[in-house]
């Protein structure tokens, strides 16, 4: 239990800032599985791979997501989005995961403004403690727009349910500290529901 408060330790110095709380729940059966981020009201539905979601920003998007080297946590996903401001954002998201390290890199052009941003990210798991942090880019200009840092721990509460408190940090283009988001990720995987 005591491991379960090490991300708002860690990040306890920084307390004196403003605080705010984000949660998320993803719920798994089978191959469908239902999510729900407060962070900009996300919903999404995901079935093999392929993703309906909206939120406060995106009034409609679809997602497609593979793996293109099993065996060594390769990964490639394709979204569109039509956001609220009648916009059309296609963007590419490639990913690997191998022992613990995961790198990512996301790349979004909003056909509308002509305009391209970018997203990379790196992070680390080990035994439940985790952590990442992700730089953002605008490529037209190539200049630098900030980025975030994270931390959490998983809790496996059973082998169907788990808890991860965490908590993310921004920072701005100028290195300003944004408000500190602290949260809960609520994970239920009902497993397959095949008869074998």
């Amino acid at each position: 239990m005591k491991k379960f408060l090490i991300p708002l330790l860690c990040m306890y110095p920084m307390s004196v800032f403003a605080l705010d709380f984000v949660s998320d729940v993803s719920v798994t059966s089978g191959s469908t599985t239902f999510s729900y981020d407060q962070d900009g009201d996300k919903f999404k539905v995901e079935q093999d791979g392929l993703a309906a979601y909206f939120s406060d920003d995106v009034a409609l998007g679809l997602e497609y997501t593979s793996a293109l080297l099993e065996g060594v946590g390769v990964s490639v996903s394709a979204h569109y989005e039509y956001t609220e401001d009648d916009d059309s954002v296609i963007g590419i998201t490639s990913g690997f995961e191998q022992f613990g390290l995961a790198l990512d890199a996301t790349v979004n052009w909003n056909v509308n403004d002509s305009d391209v941003a970018a997203k990379l990210g790196t992070g680390y798991s080990v035994l439940g403690v985790d952590g990442a942090l992700t730089s953002k880019w605008d490529v037209d200009d190539f200049s630098y727009e900030g980025m975030d840092v994270s931390a959490g721990y998983t809790w496996k509460v059973s082998d169907t349910f788990s808890v991860r408190p965490n908590v993310s940090l921004p920072i701005d283009d100028d290195w300003k500290r944004g408000e500190i988001v602290a949260g809960v990720s609520i994970v239920i995987n009902f497993g397959s529901t095949s008869s074998e």
